[in-house]
Protein backbone atom coordinates (compact mmCIF):
# COMPACT_ATOMS: atom_id res chain seq x y z
CA UNK A 1 0.00 0.00 0.00
CA UNK A 2 1.22 3.42 -0.63
CA UNK A 3 2.03 5.32 2.89
CA UNK A 4 1.34 9.14 2.57
CA UNK A 5 2.88 9.36 6.12
CA UNK A 6 6.40 8.85 5.10
CA UNK A 7 6.26 9.65 1.19
CA UNK A 8 8.18 12.94 1.28
CA UNK A 9 7.07 14.09 -1.59
CA UNK A 10 10.64 14.45 -3.09
CA UNK A 11 9.96 13.30 -6.63
CA UNK A 12 12.30 10.62 -7.01
CA UNK A 13 10.47 8.03 -7.83
CA UNK A 14 8.99 10.26 -10.59
CA UNK A 15 12.61 11.80 -11.89
CA UNK A 16 14.52 8.84 -12.00
CA UNK A 17 12.54 6.80 -13.56
CA UNK A 18 14.10 5.72 -16.73
CA UNK A 19 10.84 6.33 -18.80
CA UNK A 20 9.30 9.02 -17.21
CA UNK A 21 12.31 11.19 -16.30
CA UNK A 22 10.49 14.44 -14.73
CA UNK A 23 12.65 17.09 -13.89
CA UNK A 24 12.79 17.50 -10.22
CA UNK A 25 10.69 20.44 -9.67
CA UNK A 26 8.14 18.94 -11.79
CA UNK A 27 7.97 15.80 -10.41
CA UNK A 28 7.61 16.99 -6.73
CA UNK A 29 4.76 19.29 -8.23
CA UNK A 30 2.82 16.09 -10.00
CA UNK A 31 3.42 13.95 -7.22
CA UNK A 32 1.78 16.28 -4.55
CA UNK A 33 -1.43 17.10 -7.50
CA UNK A 34 -1.69 12.80 -7.61
CA UNK A 35 -1.62 12.67 -4.28
CA UNK A 36 -4.26 15.69 -3.30
CA UNK A 37 -6.33 14.81 -6.74
CA UNK A 38 -5.79 11.23 -7.06
CA UNK A 39 -5.91 12.36 -11.14
CA UNK A 40 -2.81 12.49 -13.35
CA UNK A 41 -3.04 12.39 -17.38
CA UNK A 42 0.82 12.23 -17.63
CA UNK A 43 1.00 8.91 -15.42
CA UNK A 44 -2.07 7.68 -17.44
CA UNK A 45 -0.83 8.08 -20.80
CA UNK A 46 2.96 7.04 -20.43
CA UNK A 47 3.62 4.93 -17.59
CA UNK A 48 4.37 1.33 -18.14
CA UNK A 49 3.33 0.22 -14.70
CA UNK A 50 6.32 -1.40 -14.43
CA UNK A 51 6.47 -0.81 -10.46
CA UNK A 52 10.41 0.28 -10.79
CA UNK A 53 9.28 3.10 -8.68
CA UNK A 54 8.68 1.11 -5.76
CA UNK A 55 12.29 0.02 -6.11
CA UNK A 56 13.88 3.62 -6.10
CA UNK A 57 11.82 5.21 -3.37
CA UNK A 58 14.02 6.40 -0.91
CA UNK A 59 11.24 6.25 2.00
CA UNK A 60 10.01 2.64 0.72
CA UNK A 61 6.77 4.53 0.26
CA UNK A 62 5.22 2.50 -2.56
CA UNK A 63 4.95 5.11 -4.83
CA UNK A 64 3.38 2.33 -7.52
CA UNK A 65 0.14 2.16 -5.50
CA UNK A 66 -0.49 5.53 -5.72
CA UNK A 67 -0.13 5.43 -9.45
CA UNK A 68 -2.00 2.01 -9.48
CA UNK A 69 -5.08 3.94 -7.39
CA UNK A 70 -5.23 6.84 -9.78
CA UNK A 71 -5.36 4.05 -13.12
CA UNK A 72 -7.80 2.13 -11.01
CA UNK A 73 -10.02 5.24 -10.59
CA UNK A 74 -9.48 6.25 -13.92
CA UNK A 75 -10.58 3.03 -15.29
CA UNK A 76 -13.86 3.31 -13.16
CA UNK A 77 -14.60 6.21 -14.99
CA UNK A 78 -14.24 6.06 -18.49
CA UNK A 79 -13.77 1.71 -18.64
CA UNK A 80 -11.57 -0.11 -20.11
CA UNK A 81 -10.95 -1.28 -24.19
CA UNK A 82 -11.86 -4.52 -24.97
CA UNK A 83 -8.30 -5.56 -26.35
CA UNK A 84 -6.81 -5.77 -23.12
CA UNK A 85 -9.45 -8.21 -21.87
CA UNK A 86 -8.77 -11.78 -21.97
CA UNK A 87 -11.68 -13.21 -21.41
CA UNK A 88 -14.44 -15.05 -23.76
CA UNK A 89 -17.52 -12.79 -22.26
CA UNK A 90 -16.59 -10.19 -25.47
CA UNK A 91 -16.28 -10.82 -29.04
CA UNK A 92 -12.82 -9.04 -29.45
CA UNK A 93 -9.63 -8.94 -27.19
CA UNK A 94 -5.90 -9.62 -28.21
CA UNK A 95 -6.05 -13.69 -27.96
CA UNK A 96 -9.73 -14.33 -30.08
CA UNK A 97 -8.00 -12.05 -32.85
CA UNK A 98 -4.48 -13.88 -32.59
CA UNK A 99 -7.17 -17.18 -32.77
CA UNK A 100 -7.94 -15.76 -36.27
CA UNK A 101 -4.26 -16.79 -37.52
CA UNK A 102 -3.52 -20.98 -37.71
CA UNK A 103 -7.18 -21.15 -36.42
CA UNK A 104 -7.40 -24.92 -36.70
CA UNK A 105 -4.31 -25.68 -34.81
CA UNK A 106 -4.36 -23.16 -32.10
CA UNK A 107 -7.69 -24.63 -31.39
CA UNK A 108 -6.28 -28.76 -31.16
CA UNK A 109 -4.26 -27.35 -28.22
CA UNK A 110 -6.95 -25.02 -26.89
CA UNK A 111 -8.89 -28.17 -26.68
CA UNK A 112 -6.01 -30.04 -24.92
CA UNK A 113 -5.77 -27.12 -22.47
CA UNK A 114 -9.19 -26.70 -21.51
CA UNK A 115 -10.07 -30.31 -21.28
CA UNK A 116 -6.96 -31.77 -19.27
CA UNK A 117 -6.95 -34.86 -16.87
CA UNK A 118 -7.36 -34.53 -13.63
CA UNK A 119 -4.02 -34.36 -11.86
CA UNK A 120 -2.81 -32.78 -8.78
CA UNK A 121 0.41 -31.19 -10.71
CA UNK A 122 -0.30 -29.40 -14.10
CA UNK A 123 1.80 -27.40 -16.48
CA UNK A 124 0.04 -23.64 -16.51
CA UNK A 125 0.43 -22.44 -19.87
CA UNK A 126 -1.60 -19.55 -19.53
CA UNK A 127 -3.23 -16.94 -22.16
CA UNK A 128 -0.25 -15.79 -24.67
CA UNK A 129 1.39 -18.95 -25.08
CA UNK A 130 -1.64 -21.15 -26.25
CA UNK A 131 -2.90 -17.89 -28.46
CA UNK A 132 0.29 -15.99 -29.40
CA UNK A 133 3.00 -18.49 -29.76
CA UNK A 134 1.63 -22.29 -29.75
CA UNK A 135 5.75 -23.49 -30.58
CA UNK A 136 6.46 -22.69 -27.11
CA UNK A 137 5.00 -25.74 -25.96
CA UNK A 138 5.93 -27.81 -29.30
CA UNK A 139 8.68 -30.11 -26.70
CA UNK A 140 8.83 -33.23 -25.39
CA UNK A 141 9.74 -31.76 -21.99
CA UNK A 142 6.34 -30.88 -21.28
CA UNK A 143 4.85 -34.44 -22.00
CA UNK A 144 5.33 -35.48 -18.45
CA UNK A 145 2.02 -33.98 -17.22
CA UNK A 146 -1.02 -32.56 -18.44
CA UNK A 147 -0.99 -28.69 -19.72
CA UNK A 148 -3.95 -26.37 -18.44
CA UNK A 149 -4.27 -22.97 -20.04
CA UNK A 150 -6.43 -20.79 -22.46
CA UNK A 151 -9.01 -17.97 -21.41
CA UNK A 152 -11.02 -20.69 -19.69
CA UNK A 153 -8.29 -20.95 -16.90
CA UNK A 154 -7.03 -17.44 -17.24
CA UNK A 155 -4.96 -16.00 -13.99
CA UNK A 156 -7.27 -13.39 -13.98
CA UNK A 157 -4.49 -10.64 -14.28
CA UNK A 158 -6.14 -8.20 -16.20
CA UNK A 159 -9.07 -8.38 -13.59
CA UNK A 160 -6.85 -6.98 -10.59
CA UNK A 161 -5.11 -4.72 -12.84
CA UNK A 162 -7.93 -2.91 -14.63
CA UNK A 163 -10.79 -3.57 -12.20
CA UNK A 164 -9.19 -4.11 -8.68
CA UNK A 165 -8.85 -5.98 -5.80
CA UNK A 166 -12.63 -7.16 -5.13
CA UNK A 167 -13.07 -7.85 -8.41
CA UNK A 168 -9.86 -9.53 -8.55
CA UNK A 169 -11.09 -11.92 -5.32
CA UNK A 170 -14.28 -12.93 -7.74
CA UNK A 171 -12.13 -13.90 -10.32
CA UNK A 172 -9.62 -16.16 -8.11
CA UNK A 173 -12.64 -18.22 -5.97
CA UNK A 174 -14.01 -18.95 -9.81
CA UNK A 175 -10.49 -19.99 -10.70
CA UNK A 176 -9.98 -21.73 -7.35
CA UNK A 177 -12.98 -23.62 -7.76
CA UNK A 178 -12.01 -25.08 -10.78
CA UNK A 179 -8.38 -25.45 -9.71
CA UNK A 180 -9.90 -27.86 -6.84
CA UNK A 181 -12.34 -29.62 -9.84
CA UNK A 182 -9.42 -31.06 -11.21
CA UNK A 183 -7.53 -31.97 -8.19
CA UNK A 184 -4.75 -29.06 -9.17
CA UNK A 185 -2.24 -28.15 -5.56
CA UNK A 186 0.33 -27.20 -7.89
CA UNK A 187 0.83 -25.54 -11.26
CA UNK A 188 3.89 -25.16 -12.75
CA UNK A 189 3.62 -21.70 -14.64
CA UNK A 190 5.37 -20.14 -17.77
CA UNK A 191 4.24 -16.70 -17.38
CA UNK A 192 5.06 -13.74 -14.49
CA UNK A 193 1.89 -12.57 -14.60
CA UNK A 194 0.55 -16.00 -13.76
CA UNK A 195 3.26 -16.15 -11.00
CA UNK A 196 2.00 -12.43 -9.31
CA UNK A 197 -1.32 -13.89 -9.06
CA UNK A 198 -0.91 -17.36 -8.16
CA UNK A 199 2.13 -16.65 -5.71
CA UNK A 200 1.33 -13.51 -4.58
CA UNK A 201 -2.39 -11.72 -5.05
CA UNK A 202 -4.78 -14.80 -4.79
CA UNK A 203 -3.44 -16.23 -0.94
CA UNK A 204 -2.68 -12.54 0.51
CA UNK A 205 -6.93 -11.71 -0.87
CA UNK A 206 -8.62 -15.24 -0.58
CA UNK A 207 -8.94 -16.66 2.81
CA UNK A 208 -7.53 -20.80 2.07
CA UNK A 209 -6.27 -20.20 -1.41
CA UNK A 210 -3.41 -22.95 -1.23
CA UNK A 211 -1.83 -23.96 -5.02
CA UNK A 212 1.42 -24.07 -4.84
CA UNK A 213 3.18 -22.37 -8.28
CA UNK A 214 6.65 -23.02 -9.46
CA UNK A 215 8.12 -21.78 -12.61
CA UNK A 216 9.17 -23.25 -15.54
CA UNK A 217 12.70 -22.60 -14.74
CA UNK A 218 12.41 -24.01 -11.05
CA UNK A 219 11.21 -26.67 -12.84
CA UNK A 220 14.06 -27.46 -14.95
CA UNK A 221 16.60 -27.05 -12.39
CA UNK A 222 14.79 -29.91 -10.04
CA UNK A 223 14.56 -31.85 -13.16
CA UNK A 224 18.31 -31.81 -13.66
CA UNK A 225 19.18 -32.38 -9.91
CA UNK A 226 17.21 -34.63 -9.88
CA UNK A 227 19.31 -36.38 -13.50
CA UNK A 228 16.33 -36.21 -15.90
CA UNK A 229 17.14 -33.23 -17.63
CA UNK A 230 19.96 -34.74 -19.86
CA UNK A 231 22.46 -31.79 -21.24
CA UNK A 232 23.47 -32.68 -24.65
CA UNK A 233 24.96 -29.55 -26.21
CA UNK A 234 26.31 -26.84 -23.76
CA UNK A 235 25.08 -23.32 -24.95
CA UNK A 236 28.45 -21.67 -24.95
CA UNK A 237 27.51 -17.88 -25.60
CA UNK A 238 26.74 -15.16 -23.53
CA UNK A 239 23.44 -15.01 -21.80
CA UNK A 240 21.54 -12.07 -20.08
CA UNK A 241 18.50 -12.35 -19.15
CA UNK A 242 15.36 -10.05 -19.56
CA UNK A 243 14.21 -10.05 -15.54
CA UNK A 244 9.77 -9.81 -15.81
CA UNK A 245 8.09 -6.72 -13.69
CA UNK A 246 5.90 -8.95 -12.17
CA UNK A 247 8.64 -10.32 -10.40
CA UNK A 248 9.41 -7.28 -8.69
CA UNK A 249 6.36 -8.00 -6.10
CA UNK A 250 7.69 -12.08 -4.97
CA UNK A 251 10.39 -12.82 -3.00
CA UNK A 252 13.68 -11.84 -4.21
CA UNK A 253 14.70 -15.40 -4.61
CA UNK A 254 13.06 -15.86 -7.74
CA UNK A 255 15.58 -14.37 -9.56
CA UNK A 256 18.29 -16.65 -8.76
CA UNK A 257 16.94 -19.44 -10.58
CA UNK A 258 17.06 -18.37 -14.24
CA UNK A 259 21.06 -17.50 -13.62
CA UNK A 260 21.33 -20.54 -12.34
CA UNK A 261 19.61 -22.79 -15.18
CA UNK A 262 21.32 -20.11 -17.41
CA UNK A 263 24.75 -21.31 -16.05
CA UNK A 264 23.63 -24.81 -16.08
CA UNK A 265 23.28 -25.20 -20.10
CA UNK A 266 26.85 -23.87 -20.26
CA UNK A 267 26.03 -20.13 -20.93
CA UNK A 268 28.13 -17.18 -19.95
CA UNK A 269 25.49 -15.28 -18.01
CA UNK A 270 26.06 -11.39 -18.56
CA UNK A 271 24.17 -8.89 -16.52
CA UNK A 272 22.84 -6.03 -18.17
CA UNK A 273 22.90 -2.13 -16.20
CA UNK A 274 20.01 -2.75 -14.69
CA UNK A 275 18.61 -6.37 -13.69
CA UNK A 276 16.93 -8.63 -10.62
CA UNK A 277 14.68 -6.69 -8.89
CA UNK A 278 15.85 -3.20 -10.75
CA UNK A 279 15.59 -4.45 -14.28
CA UNK A 280 14.20 -2.22 -16.80
CA UNK A 281 10.44 -2.71 -18.55
CA UNK A 282 10.47 -3.69 -22.04
CA UNK A 283 7.91 -1.48 -23.05
CA UNK A 284 5.27 -4.11 -23.95
CA UNK A 285 2.51 -2.69 -21.66
CA UNK A 286 2.25 0.69 -23.60
CA UNK A 287 1.59 -0.79 -27.30
CA UNK A 288 -1.62 0.39 -26.97
CA UNK A 289 -1.14 3.55 -25.19
CA UNK A 290 2.00 5.05 -26.89
CA UNK A 291 3.42 3.22 -29.51
CA UNK A 292 6.52 5.70 -29.60
CA UNK A 293 7.65 5.45 -26.30
CA UNK A 294 7.03 1.36 -26.53
CA UNK A 295 9.36 1.24 -28.85
CA UNK A 296 11.85 4.03 -27.26
CA UNK A 297 11.46 1.76 -23.91
CA UNK A 298 12.76 -1.52 -26.28
CA UNK A 299 15.29 0.19 -27.86
CA UNK A 300 16.72 1.27 -24.51
CA UNK A 301 17.15 -1.93 -23.38
CA UNK A 302 18.24 -3.80 -25.97
CA UNK A 303 21.19 -0.98 -25.98
CA UNK A 304 22.05 -2.32 -22.57
CA UNK A 305 21.99 -5.46 -23.79
CA UNK A 306 24.44 -4.36 -27.01
CA UNK A 307 26.09 -3.43 -23.90
CA UNK A 308 27.25 -6.11 -22.22
CA UNK A 309 27.94 -7.81 -25.29
CA UNK A 310 25.39 -10.29 -24.83
CA UNK A 311 24.47 -12.89 -28.01
CA UNK A 312 21.27 -13.96 -26.58
CA UNK A 313 19.01 -12.19 -23.94
CA UNK A 314 17.11 -15.08 -22.40
CA UNK A 315 13.02 -14.34 -21.80
CA UNK A 316 10.43 -15.99 -19.52
CA UNK A 317 7.81 -13.58 -20.68
CA UNK A 318 6.08 -13.69 -23.83
CA UNK A 319 5.29 -10.10 -23.48
CA UNK A 320 9.42 -8.73 -23.00
CA UNK A 321 10.11 -11.97 -26.11
CA UNK A 322 7.46 -10.49 -28.19
CA UNK A 323 8.73 -7.21 -27.95
CA UNK A 324 12.53 -7.35 -27.75
CA UNK A 325 12.81 -9.19 -30.70
CA UNK A 326 12.55 -7.17 -33.33
CA UNK A 327 14.93 -4.64 -31.72
CA UNK A 328 17.37 -7.41 -30.47
CA UNK A 329 17.48 -8.90 -34.40
CA UNK A 330 18.24 -5.59 -35.69
CA UNK A 331 21.33 -5.52 -33.75
CA UNK A 332 22.31 -9.11 -34.43
CA UNK A 333 21.41 -10.23 -31.29
CA UNK A 334 19.28 -13.55 -30.60
CA UNK A 335 15.98 -13.31 -28.51
CA UNK A 336 15.07 -17.20 -26.86
CA UNK A 337 12.10 -18.19 -24.31
CA UNK A 338 13.28 -20.09 -21.50
CA UNK A 339 11.58 -23.39 -22.89
CA UNK A 340 13.41 -22.69 -26.18
CA UNK A 341 17.01 -22.91 -24.54
CA UNK A 342 16.59 -25.61 -22.65
CA UNK A 343 15.52 -27.96 -26.00
CA UNK A 344 18.55 -26.94 -27.59
CA UNK A 345 20.45 -28.20 -24.51
CA UNK A 346 18.95 -31.48 -24.99
CA UNK A 347 19.38 -31.47 -28.09
CA UNK A 348 16.06 -30.48 -29.81
CA UNK A 349 15.79 -27.57 -32.39
CA UNK A 350 12.98 -25.01 -31.24
CA UNK A 351 10.98 -23.76 -34.15
CA UNK A 352 12.18 -20.21 -33.43
CA UNK A 353 9.15 -18.68 -35.01
CA UNK A 354 8.46 -15.86 -32.75
CA UNK A 355 8.96 -12.73 -34.99
CA UNK A 356 6.77 -14.47 -37.72
CA UNK A 357 3.98 -14.81 -35.15
CA UNK A 358 4.78 -11.48 -33.85
CA UNK A 359 4.50 -9.69 -37.15
CA UNK A 360 1.43 -11.50 -38.14
CA UNK A 361 -0.38 -10.70 -34.95
CA UNK A 362 0.43 -7.02 -35.32
CA UNK A 363 -1.23 -7.61 -39.36
CA UNK A 364 -4.08 -9.34 -37.89
CA UNK A 365 -4.82 -6.96 -34.89
CA UNK A 366 -4.71 -3.92 -37.17
CA UNK A 367 -6.95 -5.79 -40.14
CA UNK A 368 -9.33 -6.12 -37.44
CA UNK A 369 -9.38 -2.53 -36.29
CA UNK A 370 -10.17 -1.72 -39.66
CA UNK A 371 -12.95 -3.72 -39.95
CA UNK A 372 -14.20 -2.72 -36.36
CA UNK A 373 -13.31 0.38 -35.46
CA UNK A 374 -15.14 0.41 -32.61
CA UNK A 375 -12.46 -1.39 -30.91
CA UNK A 376 -10.78 1.45 -30.23
CA UNK A 377 -13.62 3.36 -28.48
CA UNK A 378 -15.47 0.80 -27.04
CA UNK A 379 -14.75 -0.04 -23.44
CA UNK A 380 -15.92 -2.65 -20.69
CA UNK A 381 -16.44 -2.11 -16.91
CA UNK A 382 -16.76 -5.01 -14.82
CA UNK A 383 -19.09 -5.29 -11.07
CA UNK A 384 -19.76 -8.47 -9.28
CA UNK A 385 -17.69 -10.64 -11.64
CA UNK A 386 -19.59 -9.45 -14.98
CA UNK A 387 -18.29 -6.77 -17.81
CA UNK A 388 -20.74 -4.86 -19.08
CA UNK A 389 -19.97 -2.35 -21.90
CA UNK A 390 -19.07 1.31 -20.76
Amino acid sequence: MYSEKTCEQCGTCLEQCPFLQFPIESAKREISKMIETRTSRKIINNCASCSYCNVICPTGSNPYSLIREIRLKDYRENGVRSVGLITEEIPYNLMSIALEINTEEKQRGLNEYENPPKNSKMFYVGCGIPYCFPDLTNTSLLEDLPLLGGMKYCCGGYVHSYFGEDEARIKGLELYEKFKALGVEKLITFCPGCDIMIKGIYPSIIEGFNVEGQTIIEYFIELYHEGKLNIKNKIDQRITFQDPCPWRMLDKKIYDSPREFLEIIGADVVEMKHNREKSLCCGAPLMIRNRSLSTEIAKKRISEVEHVKADIIAHICTGCLATLSRHATEKNINSYYITELAQMAIGQQPLKNILENTENLNKQVMKTIAKNPKLLTEKYIMKNGKLNRF
